[in-house]
């Protein structure tokens, strides 16, 4: 559907004998490094949000002392 709605190739990350899984983890990864230290996560050249936006609120777990 991506190459369809953009007439761009697409590839499947394991075309190119990348791990999708693994690289799932590390983007996630990065998106929380990111939260944690504040910066954002979408920015209007990119997603078109109005400004830049934070991902969220960083919970602590009940019972995990900090």
């Amino acid at each position: 559907m991506l190459a369809e709605a953009t007439g761009a190739e697409v590839r499947r990350a394991a075309d190119l004998g990348w791990d999708g899984d693994f690289v799932e983890a590390q983007a996630f990864a990065y998106l929380a490094a990111r939260s944690v230290a504040g910066l954002p996560l979408s920015l209007p050249e990119t997603t078109g949000v109005p400004y830049p936006m934070p991902g969220g609120v960083l919970a602590e777990p009940e019972g995990v002392a900090a």
